[in-house]
C-alpha cells in the first residue's frame, strides 16, 4: 500500500480591514478603491475572509491619537467579537508616528489575543514589526509627515509676517468673508454677530441666545441652526476685534488655550465686527458672574442693597411655603433681622431709575469718560512710582549685603516688573474704551430711553443694576425708605482692579 501525502489546508481567517485617508481630496478619488482592491488581493492570498471594513478620516495622522479613533476603536471591537486578523494597506496608510501603533494597538492585541495575526499589503505572510524593512518605512514616513508640518508651519508664518498680515487656511468666521486671504465683514451676517454679542453683554447665556436666534428663525450663509457650541465659539473668537489671533491651542492634542500672554496676536489686520467696547463688557460679564454668580435671578439687587442702620449687604430668601414658591420673596439684614419684601423694593429703584435716567444721559456718559481719564491719571502715577522702587531694587542689589542673596534680589524685580506690566495692559485697556469710534456705550444708553425698565428681562435688570449701582441703601427705621447711588462708570471690573494695583501701592 503506498503512502498517501498529507495536505495541510490553511484555516480561513476572519479578518477586519483597515483603511485611511488624509487628504480631503481624497474624498472623490480612488484611494479607498485602491486600498480596499488591494486588500482583497491580500486576502484572497492569505486566505483571509473580510467581515469588516474600517476607515479614518483626518486632516493629520502625525497627531492625533492613534487609539482614539473612531474606526480603530471600532477594530478592537471586531477582535473582541471573534476577528482573528488585521489587515491594512500599508504602514504609512495607519500611522506616521514610528511608535504608537505598535505600543498603542499592536502589542495590547497580541497580549489580550495572541492568535491575532496582522497582514499588510506590502509584504508577504504575516506582518512582522520587527523586521528591518518595516520599521525602515515607519521611520521614512515619520520623517516625511515632519518635514510636511514643517512646511505647512513655514507658510503660515510667512502669511502671518507679511506686512500686510493674511490668515493662514483656517475656518472663515461667521460674519467674515475670505477676499485674497483678508476677512471683510458680510454686511447681513456681520449684524447676527452684533447681535450675538449685544445679547451676551446684557448676560444672556450662549443657550438661550441660540434658542432665540432659532425661534426668530435667524440664519447666515453657514449657520441653520443655532446651539451652545457655535455661540461660544463666535464670543471667543478674537478675529471680530479686527485682530488675528494664532498658535492659540497648548498643543494640537490639547484644546484649552494658551495664556494670554503666549498667543501670536497681530492686531488691525483687518476690519473690525465688534467694538472694543463690547469685549470689555463681554469680559466682564464673565468677572461679575465669577464674583457674585448667575445672572438670571429674581433678586436684582443681590450682593447691591444694604441696610442703613447696619451697613450691612442683606442676604436674599425665599420664605413662601410648600406649594407657593415665589410669593415671599425678601431681602433680609441679618444683623438686625429686618426684612422686606423684594416687590416693593424693586418697585421703587425702577421707577426712581424710570425718572431720572433721561436726564442723566448724557451727564453719566460725559462722566463715565472722565472717570477713564481719570483712571489713567492714576495709573500712570503709580506706573512711575513702580519704576522709582525698580531702580531702587537694581542699586540695593549692587551695594554689598552678605545677609541678602542675589535671589531675593531678583525675586523683587520680578515683582515689580509684573506689576509695571499689567498696569500698562490696564492703561492700554483704557484707551481702546477711550478710542472707540462708534461710542458703543452712548449708542446703548440711548436706545435704553426707548423702552421701559419694566419691559427688562431679570438677566437684563440684574446686569444693569450691577453696573450702574454703588449700593443701594434701604433704612428701616423710615418705613424702608431708600437711597440709591450710582455709579460714574459702568466699568466695575476695572474699578475693581484699579482699586486693587492703588490699594496695594499705598499698602
Amino acid at each position: 500500500m503506498k503512502n498517501s501525502k498529507k495536505f495541510k489546508l490553511n484555516k480561513t481567517l476572519k479578518a477586519t480591514a483597515y483603511l485611511r485617508y488624509s487628504d480631503k481630496k481624497q474624498d472623490d478619488n480612488n484611494s479607498l478603491a485602491i486600498q480596499k482592491s488591494q486588500i482583497q488581493q491580500l486576502a484572497e492570498r492569505e486566505n483571509l475572509e473580510i467581515i469588516e471594513w474600517r476607515a479614518d478620516k483626518a486632516t493629520s495622522a502625525f497627531h492625533n491619537n492613534i487609539s482614539k479613533r473612531e474606526g480603530i476603536q471600532l477594530l478592537l471591537e471586531d477582535i473582541a467579537n471573534g476577528a482573528e486578523a488585521v489587515c491594512f494597506y500599508e504602514e504609512s496608510r495607519v500611522t506616521r508616528s514610528i511608535t504608537d501603533f505598535y505600543n498603542e494597538i499592536y502589542i495590547p492585541i497580541k497580549q489580550q489575543y495572541p492568535h491575532v495575526k496582522f497582514f499588510s499589503t506590502q509584504s508577504e505572510g504575516e506582518w512582522n514589526p520587527d523586521d528591518p524593512i518595516t520599521q525602515a518605512k515607519f521611520v521614512f514616513a515619520a520623517e516625511e509627515s515632519e518635514i510636511k508640518s514643517v512646511r505647512a508651519t513655514d507658510a503660515q508664518k510667512n502669511l502671518l509676517h507679511r506686512e500686510q498680515p493674511k490668515r493662514p487656511g483656517s475656518r472663515t468666521p461667521v460674519g467674515y468673508d475670505l477676499e485674497d486671504g483678508v476677512l471683510s465683514p458680510n454686511e447681513d451676517d456681520a449684524k447676527i454677530v452684533e447681535l450675538i454679542y449685544y445679547l451676551k453683554s446684557w448676560g444672556h447665556s450662549q443657550n438661550i441666545i441660540a434658542q432665540f436666534l432659532n425661534r426668530c428663525a435667524i440664519t447666515t450663509k453657514k449657520v441653520k441652526t443655532w446651539n451652545s457650541s457655535t455661540i461660544g465659539y463666535i464670543l471667543s473668537n478674537r478675529a471680530y476685534s479686527g485682530n488675528l489671533a494664532w498658535n492659540v491651542r497648548k498643543s494640537y492634542e490639547i484644546s484649552s488655550p494658551k495664556p494670554e500672554e503666549d498667543i501670536d496676536l497681530f492686531k488691525n489686520v483687518h476690519s473690525p465686527i465688534i467694538s472694543p467696547t463690547v469685549f470689555h463688557l463681554l469680559k466682564q460679564i464673565k468677572d461679575l458672574k465669577k464674583r457674585y454668580g448667575t445672572m438670571s435671578t429674581p433678586y436684582y439687587l443681590r450682593s447691591i442693597i444694604k441696610c442703613k442702620s447696619c451697613n450691612a449687604y442683606l442676604t436674599a430668601k425665599d420664605q413662601s411655603p410648600k406649594g407657593r414658591r415665589g410669593d415671599y420673596k425678601i431681602y433680609k439684614c441679618t444683623t438686625c433681622n429686618n426684612s422686606v419684601s423684594i416687590i416693593p423694593v424693586h418697585q421703587t429703584v425702577l421707577c426712581d431709575i424710570q425718572k431720572k435716567w433721561s436726564n442723566q444721559l448724557n451727564t453719566f456718559s460725559v462722566t463715565s469718560r472722565e472717570q477713564l481719564n481719570h483712571w489713567i491719571a492714576k495709573l500712570s502715577k503709580t506706573k512711575d512710582t513702580l519704576k522709582q522702587q525698580r531702580k531702587l531694587v537694581l542699586l540695593n542689589e549692587k551695594m554689598p549685603a552678605d545677609e541678602i542673596s542675589s535671589e531675593v534680589y531678583l525675586t523683587a524685580q520680578n515683582h515689580v516688573q509684573n506689576k509695571i506690566i499689567n498696569i500698562s495692559k490696564t492703561i492700554d485697556e483704557i484707551n481702546l474704551l477711550l478710542e472707540d469710534e462708534n461710542d458703543y456705550l452712548l449708542l446703548t444708553l440711548n436706545e435704553m430711553l426707548q423702552h421701559s425698565f419694566y419691559d427688562f428681562s431679570d438677566t437684563e435688570l440684574r446686569v444693569f443694576f450691577l453696573m450702574y449701582f454703588e449700593e443701594v441703601l434701604i433704612d428701616f427705621d423710615k418705613n424702608n425708605e431708600i437711597h440709591i447711588s450710582y455709579r460714574l462708570s459702568p466699568f466695575v471690573s476695572l474699578e475693581n482692579v484699579i482699586t486693587g494695583y492703588i490699594t496695594e501701592q499705598m499698602g
